[in-house]
């Protein structure tokens, strides 16, 4: 029995438990993205065999916490994050089976003490001899899995059967030929919510939107009278009716009073009342079919439902959708009448919440929401509460053992929706686990018995007793790269070159962008031409210059090559010019024509899986000319502040011209540009630009006086000035693959030169290292400065934030390894190159309202922090293995001393990654539960981090398997593990649907590089393992 016991929760089963938790959760993330978040909870995150794996899975948990005796050894910090998790399995445990969440809809000035639930339900009610009895039954129908519902109800003196037959996801009617079948029109008719189909069978007579409608019955004068004769339709109106043929456009006129030709797929109208006839079939049965699988969170399902009464069977289709009360359908039978609802069900409130006001805040100059509240006085007549209070974003409303969360808000900005949450117990039990898991982690770090210590002890020993050989002498070149301009040749004279001074003058500006953040000009400018010309400089002008010079003298500059175009062949085809760079006016043939029409309206035809390189790059392309357009039209730069403006919109110069009389434009304002060219045109003659100075001067005044509450300090305006003349992290790149290639030379020579010392160079590649890091702080810690918020909210921060993570890692664990310097410089450039890619904008964006929370800068920063950690874990494997592939009984030694070292290093690097993922993940939950009611929602970006957490502990605990104790197999686990990280950070948001995706349409196409990469992987995997098999090259 004891045998059993060790069996089923040895560390081995636990370490199998843990591998099928991760591969069933991340299986269905698919399943979620396939056939919508019912299918993955029917099939998986509510089934029995799911909640036994979890059950095995803690019970693993406990029994090795007492097979390894840590009370009794002491391994507090072991002990207290093993534990914690048991906790948080129960606090999981408690949400799941106790808990209830849903949406509360009030308007202004109303009250409600009621909110629909968010799980679906069969909502019965059943009237009988004057009495109502009202039942309800959950139920969780989904696409996948068998759908079963059969329950029987004594009510009064009937027996009431209800039973599921069929589930329909996203229901729709069709026509389908039978013999059995009978004339019918399908009729096309404009609704509230737009299209709207119905089908007229013979014999009906109906009324659809205030018009009847009579098919094959005695004709009707109010009607319009439609009849199936001699094989041919025909109609008679009771009004004039407009008549067109859609396929053709053709038009005529339909009198009342005659029969005339019913003609499908056409329109006819009348004042307003539109109607088409959009299919038409002689012998057909209108049927009920599923037309898409996915059940999404708006989605409409049908169930086909057998009542029964007394053995008096009825069916009906019952429609409800997730999340909204479903609409009744009734059955009448014995003395009854049984309604059957499926969706949502009211829960009732012991306190009601009246919604006094609902406000929204925008951002400057856009319709884009910055934050919004909704004012609310909490009524509790019972306890004698009448409290007035504000819920908004990240701030909540408790009382009760309920939360309530600002979710969203109507159209109009009169009513407001509340997320609703019951989870008093659940929540707690899970922050005490999380508490205790962080506490716990931190002191792993530092207690002298755990792993950590010791494999930091290990490597102290292997550093100290490092075999030292003759003084040696290792040459450093330091070669200092210049970046060239472009060729004369790509270069037309330019006549008229504002003063460097001047435009650096003009580029402390204030300047509006369209997301309403306000920043100098100089970084508008910046950000034009790197994304028009992928330069920093064109002809050795500055940004400023180059921008200043396109909104004066744009006859000028439209005939300069400066718009990116690529060496394809295909668009040199369309753009005749020799270079990489095309003008302005290279894009328009000699009548005006735009050469590029055509090739991007295909391009934008087409799904994103069917675009080619071509088409992308068209569409590259078409940007760049939109956005030279913009500069050469005035209608980019926004420098003129409204004074009490409602949205503080800022004005650019093509507003001003355009003048709709919508906006009072102050005269100083409509007056500036005229002055301010002809103070230039001065200064190219005269040379002397101090009236042109003092015109930006009173430009600068202006924008100070009347630019109101959204101006930024002028400290601000300086640094980010500095930030982008530093360039900081482009730089970085180029000097961090320097290091790295110098580094991997040096650690080759250690390698396979033993006997020259490289503890010197060591220490100097540290030091390099974290010159490095300081520069990489710095540019951060002024990146957060000049947004006033921590940098790491878009694709860019997060992978420049990452960067910084990898070299701090590199220093804290591989500050004595050259090999892992080596590995942390080449990861911190190859991260930081990626950062600088075309499709990770370097804009600094203001953030959404549900993303202003200290929970979430720290979850983000923990959660992406961990990648750097755990990417570099994944280098240092791959290193390892290509060190296996060179291994030979001549060198044996020096290199399983060099592939365990590193794998210490490695290992340590990977615990520090556990442990940032894993409280990165709850602090998710934590941000989600201050912010919308749930910290936990199997959301697909929350699901990989937990996939993610899961693959690291399952590697870390390799060495207690057997079989997997090997340095062979802890490398490939670290280099393929990072797998897990890759589809958390960029799967998720591209081929999977969430909160976090981006993939709202079609799929982006996976990369073929992804393959490449990942043959390659494998292929060195296997020649070290069948190298490595003679050798023991164990932990």
């Amino acid at each position: 029995m004891k045998n059993t016991f060790y069996r089923f929760f040895s560390t081995t089963a636990g370490g199998f438990y843990t591998i099928l938790f991760a591969a069933a959760i991340g299986i269905a993330t698919f399943v979620e993205n396939d056939f919508g978040t019912s299918a993955a909870q029917k099939i998986i995150f509510k089934t029995w065999w799911f909640e036994l794996l979890l059950v095995l899975f803690g019970i693993s948990i406990l029994a090795n916490i007492f097979r390894y005796r840590m009370a009794q050894q002491k391994k507090w910090g072991n002990l207290m994050f093993h534990a914690s998790i048991l906790i948080i399995l129960l606090g999981a445990g408690i949400t799941r089976y106790f808990s209830y969440e849903g949406s509360m809809h009030i308007r202004e000035d109303d009250t409600s003490n009621w909110f629909i639930s968010s799980d679906t339900y069969l909502v019965f009610e059943v009237k009988q001899n004057g009495k109502t009895f009202r039942f309800d039954e959950p139920v969780n129908f989904a696409s996948l899995g068998r759908n079963r519902f059969k329950q029987s109800y004594q009510i009064g003196s009937d027996v009431i059967g209800v039973e599921l037959e069929d589930f329909l996801p996203n229901p729709e009617n069709v026509l389908e030929s039978s013999p059995d079948g009978v004339p019918v029109i399908k009729l096309v008719i404009a609704g509230n919510n737009g299209r709207e189909e119905y089908y007229l069978k013979d014999k009906d007579y109906i009324n659809l939107k205030g018009s009847w409608f009579n098919f094959g019955n005695p004709e009707r004068p109010e009607a319009f009278n439609m009849y199936y004769r001699n094989d041919s339709l025909v109609l008679k109106s009771p009004v004039v009716l407009a008549h067109m043929v859609m396929a053709t456009q053709q038009k005529d006129t339909v009198y009342p009073g005659a029969y005339v030709p019913l003609v499908v797929r056409s329109l006819y109208s009348n004042e307003g009342f539109n109607f088409v006839i959009g299919d038409f079939n002689p012998s057909a049965q209108v049927m009920m079919k599923s037309t898409d699988r996915k059940m999404k969170s708006e989605s409409t399902a049908a169930l086909r439902m057998r009542v029964t009464i007394n053995d008096q069977p009825n069916t009906i289709f019952v429609f409800g959708s997730k999340g909204v009360e479903g609409t009744p359908e009734k059955v009448t039978g014995g003395n009854s009448e049984v309604s059957v609802a499926y969706g949502a069900k009211k829960y009732q409130l012991p306190f009601s919440i009246k919604l006094r006001d609902f406000i929204l805040e925008r951002y400057p100059g856009t319709n884009s929401a910055s934050s919004y509240a909704s004012e609310v006085t909490l009524i509790d007549p019972k306890n004698n509460v009448h409290r007035e209070q504000r819920i908004f974003m990240n701030n909540i409303l408790n009382y009760g053992g309920y939360r309530f969360f600002q979710s969203s808000f109507d159209q109009d900005e009169l009513g407001t929706v509340l997320s609703v949450n019951h989870d008093f117990w659940g929540t707690w039990v899970s922050y005490i686990g999380y508490g205790l898991l962080t506490i716990g982690m931190i002191m792993t770090l530092f207690s002298r018995n755990s792993r950590f210590q010791e494999i930091n002890r290990r490597l102290d020993d292997m550093h100290h007793t490092e075999k030292s050989g003759i003084a040696s002498r290792i040459i450093i070149l330091l070669i200092m790269f210049s970046a060239g301009s472009v060729s004369a040749a790509d270069v037309t004279p330019i006549k008229h070159i504002i003063s460097e001074d001047h435009a650096a003058m003009f580029g402390r500006l204030l300047v509006q962008d369209e997301n309403g953040r306000m920043k100098p000009m100089n970084t508008l400018a910046s950000e034009v031409l790197r994304k028009v010309a992928r330069k920093e400089s064109i002809a050795d002008l500055t940004a400023d210059q180059v921008f200043l010079g396109m909104m004066l003298y744009p006859e000028e500059w439209t005939q300069q090559p400066m718009i990116k175009i690529g060496s394809q062949e295909e668009i040199h085809k369309l753009i005749p010019v020799s270079g990489e760079l095309a003008s302005f006016n290279d894009f328009f043939s000699s009548n005006g024509q735009y050469l590029l029409r055509e090739a991007v309206r295909k391009a934008y035809s087409l799904k994103p899986i069917d675009r080619s390189l071509f088409d992308k790059e068209i569409m590259k392309i078409d940007e760049r000319v939109n956005i030279c357009n913009m500069v050469f039209s005035g209608a980019m730069a926004r420098l003129y502040p409204v004074e009490n403006h409602p949205t503080d919109t800022w004005l650019t110069p093509a507003d001003i011209v355009r003048g709709d009389g919508s906006v009072q434009v102050d005269p100083f304002a409509r007056g500036f540009l005229p002055m301010y060219v002809s103070a230039v045109e001065s200064a190219m003659s005269s040379q002397d630009w101090t009236q042109a100075n003092q015109q930006v001067e009173a430009l600068h005044n202006f924008q100070q006086q009347k630019g109101g509450d959204v101006l930024i300090s002028q400290s601000k305006v300086d640094m980010e000035i500095l930030l982008n003349k530093m360039n900081v992290f482009s730089r970085l790149s180029k000097t961090y693959g320097l290091l790295g290639l110098l580094f991997l030379i040096m650690f080759f020579i250690k390698v396979f030169r033993p006997q020259m010392d490289m503890k010197t160079p060591t220490k100097v590649a540290f030091y390099l290292m974290l010159a490095c890091f300081i520069a990489h702080t710095t540019g951060l810690g002024i990146r957060w400065y000049v947004s006033g918020r921590a940098p790491w909210s878009n694709g860019y921060e997060s992978m420049i934030y990452i960067g910084f993570t990898t070299v701090l890692a590199g220093l804290i664990f591989t500050r004595k390894s050259l090999g892992g310097l080596t590995a942390t410089a080449i990861l911190a450039s190859t991260i930081l190159m990626v950062a600088g890619l075309s499709w990770l904008d370097p804009e600094i964006t203001p953030l959404v309202p549900v993303l202003k929370s200290y929970w979430l800068t720290i979850h983000v920063s923990m959660e992406a922090g961990s990648y750097g950690f755990l990417m570099l874990g994944a280098i240092i494997g791959l290193l390892n293995l290509i060190l296996m592939i060179f291994l030979n009984p001549n060198n044996e030694t020096r290199v399983i001393r060099t592939i365990r070292e590193m794998s210490y290093v490695s290992e340590m690097t990977l615990i520090g990654g556990l442990f940032m993922v894993s409280i990165g993940t709850y602090l998710g939950g934590v941000w989600a539960n201050e912010s919308w009611g749930r910290y936990w929602g199997w959301d697909a970006k929350e699901t990989w981090a937990l996939v993610t957490t899961l693959v690291y502990a399952f590697i870390l605990h390799m060495r207690f398997i057997p079989g997997l104790r090997g340095m062979f197999a802890f490398s490939v686990a670290s280099l393929f593990g990072f797998a897990s990280v890759m589809m958390t950070y960029f799967g998720v948001n591209y081929y999977l649907s969430g909160l976090h995706s981006y993939a709202a349409g079609d799929p982006v196409p996976m990369p073929p590089s992804v393959y490449y990469t990942a043959a390659v992987f494998i292929t060195i995997s296997l020649l070290a393992y069948w190298r490595s098999r003679p050798y023991k090259v164990k932990l």
